[in-house]
């Protein structure tokens, strides 16, 4: 069985966007490959979700688990300096960066992503970004292992305290 798919009304003489085409496998192929699938309903779940099946030809994402997801929560060991941008604190102008870090098995942080920047004009996040770049973590733990973590971090800003001015 085949399906022509198109984005519009179908004309002929034009290429279909996109054929998907069904086929069965063969009793052979498929009692294997039903014996392989057959795997414990704990297994697609937690730390072993991020195994593919055998046979399957779907990609892996990595699983980056939130804080109440994990036994242990990541926790900072180390971090790098907080540079206040220079037109921000000759202005005494205040900021605050919302940012989701994803960080690895061995405490790395592998990217940042910004939730949301106030005041909205671009100051701020590229400060917050460096610092929080530069931070290490003890990685998360679930039952004992290390795993992917992300956490949501505040940082703050502000020209009247400048030692209060950190990453939360």
């Amino acid at each position: 069985m085949s399906f022509d798919l198109s984005p519009g009304p179908w004309q002929p003489g034009i290429a279909p966007a996109l054929r998907l085409s069904l086929r069965s496998l063969p009793d052979a192929i498929g009692d294997a490959r039903s014996e392989s699938l057959a795997a414990p309903a704990a297994a697609s779940r937690g730390i072993a979700g991020e195994r593919a099946q055998t046979g399957s030809s779907v990609p892996l994402v990595p699983r980056y688990y939130r804080s109440r997801e994990v036994d242990v929560q990541a926790v900072p060991v180390s971090s790098g300096p907080l540079v206040y941008p220079e037109l921000a604190y000759i202005s005494k102008l205040p900021g605050t960066v919302r940012a989701r870090v994803f960080i690895s098995e061995d405490g790395i942080v592998e990217s940042v992503q910004v939730v949301e920047v106030k005041p909205r004009r671009g100051i701020f996040e590229e400060a917050a970004l460096e610092a929080l770049r530069q931070v290490r973590y003890k990685p998360a733990e679930i039952g004992g292992n290390r795993v992917k973590s992300q956490k949501l971090i505040e940082v703050k800003f502000n020209p009247y305290d400048r030692e209060r001015s950190a990453v939360d």
